[in-house]
């Protein structure tokens, strides 16, 4: 029972493994003069679906804003 215990406590004892990578979307929305009027970070569980994502971003037409002035940068963070 006593060695039980030891095991349990050094299992839990143990830092387990964790993937620090993280991968960041930045969309930012341009103004008809070509300044940026807004950005915004999301969060993304890899570089695929972040390009993906961006790629949606940038063809949307939502609120009628053109393609041409939605940008996108996919960042990897630590």
């Amino acid at each position: 029972m006593k060695r039980l215990q030891v095991l349990l406590l050094a299992a839990l004892a143990l830092p387990t493994a964790v993937n620090a990578e993280s991968y960041w979307l930045i969309i930012s929305l341009g103004t008809k003069t070509g300044a940026n009027a807004s950005l915004e970070k999301i969060e993304m569980p890899s570089a695929e679906a972040c390009e993906k994502e961006g790629r949606k971003w940038e063809e949307s037409l939502t609120h009628g804003v053109e393609a041409r002035r939605r940008r996108f940068h996919c960042i990897k963070g630590k």
